[in-house]
């Protein structure tokens, strides 16, 4: 098989990426108020429909040029008329849905009417030809209709039809999964797309812990914190980089699909470290937070192993020893809860022993 010739990401594509730094801190906060010692349900709810909305229009918009993008002019029209409508989408992230309800899927309209004229009139395809097109504006169009019909009916009805949109932009390619043919797909390029995506969340990540890093400069606490972020940090870095065959023939479904929810997760993590510093925040309920958070992420690191190289494809006692790994961390961190470094600490143990393991596996590769 001739190898692939990666695509490479052009500094247009940086740029529009800024606007999400800024939405992804935003997200953050909708989750950074604990309410009577947690999280309420329906809050939580609302931030991962607003990442899943987020991240499909991120995705959407790095599909198309990954397929179809040349830096021609309409590539670059259509990145900014997406990212000057992401600016209004992404200052009207919060929890108080009915007075952004408007402004938020105003700006949606504009970025989905944004991306079917990209798909049907940059491509250079035949709509009704080429599946990758059909398939894409098909599922944009659908989406299109439900948010400017909630839109024009108003909040207390069109919420429903607003969220049933953004669920049909996330999911419906699942359904019409065969339709997208992976040979227009340039693997190495969307790896570094969603990679990309990651380190924007772990800076999230990053600056929220910085509020812990005061006084002396050898602290146990705030060595841990750190420690743990590196070394999730550097089990990504393993299993995108050196793990990860990047010269293969792929949709990138799992690739895309478990990004999402490895963002989910970071953020959750996030929000639960900050949490820290909460003493009203029951202990239990900030255990559970982070050890959910951190399987998450983890569970979505391993999906990834599909793409592997051959010789480094995850096994099943890889995967025994990764949840043995995780199930002790969190065992540590249950027996010490009660205190911030007890806590900690046995989250980092399983950092660390996971990002061990994963180099040992990259080991193998000659």
């Amino acid at each position: 098989m001739q190898k692939i010739i990666a695509k490479r990401v052009s500094m247009l594509e940086l740029f529009y990426d800024l606007i999400f730094v800024y939405a992804i801190s935003k997200i953050t906060a909708m989750i950074h108020h604990p309410v009577a010692g947690g999280i309420p349900l329906f809050n939580y709810i609302e931030f991962v429909f607003v990442v899943i909305m987020v991240m499909q229009i991120w995705l959407y918009q790095a599909l198309y040029i990954n397929r179809f993008g040349k830096s021609r002019i309409i590539d670059t029209i259509g990145l900014l008329i997406s990212m000057y409508a992401m600016t209004y989408l992404a200052n009207n992230i919060n929890t108080e849905c009915s007075v952004t309800f408007g402004t938020f899927n105003s700006a949606v309209v504009l970025i989905v009417a944004g991306l079917i004229w990209q798909y049907l009139c940059g491509s250079e395809k035949q709509p009704m030809r080429d599946h990758d097109v059909r398939a894409f504006a098909v599922t944009l169009i659908l989406e299109l209709i439900a948010v400017l019909s909630g839109l024009l009916i108003g909040y207390h009805y069109g919420i429903f039809l607003c969220v049933l949109g953004g669920l049909i932009g996330f999911l419906m390619p699942l359904v019409v999964y065969k339709q997208f043919v992976p040979e227009n797909v340039n693997f190495p390029h969307l790896v570094e797309r969603l990679g990309l995506i990651i380190i924007i969340t772990f800076g999230e990540s990053l600056v929220n812990i910085t509020r812990y890093f005061k006084g002396s400069i050898i602290q146990p606490f705030p060595a841990l914190i750190f420690v743990l972020l590196v070394t999730m940090f550097g089990a990504y870095i393993i299993q995108d980089e050196l793990l990860i065959n990047h010269h293969q023939r792929s949709r990138g479904f799992v690739l895309m699909y478990s990004h999402v929810f490895m963002v989910i997760a970071l953020l959750s993590m996030t929000a639960g470290l900050d949490y820290l510093a909460e003493s009203e925040v029951s202990r239990m309920n900030l255990w559970l937070l982070l050890s959910i958070s951190i399987l998450g992420y983890y569970i979505c690191l391993v999906a990834n192993g599909v793409y592997n190289h051959r010789d480094v494809k995850l096994q099943l006692k890889d995967y025994c020893v990764m949840l043995m790994i995780f199930l002790i961390g969190t065992g540590i961190s249950f027996y010490g809860m009660q205190s911030n470094f007890g806590l900690v600490i046995g989250f980092a143990l399983c950092g660390i022993s996971e990002f061990l393991w994963l180099l040992k596996i990259s080991r193998v590769r000659k």
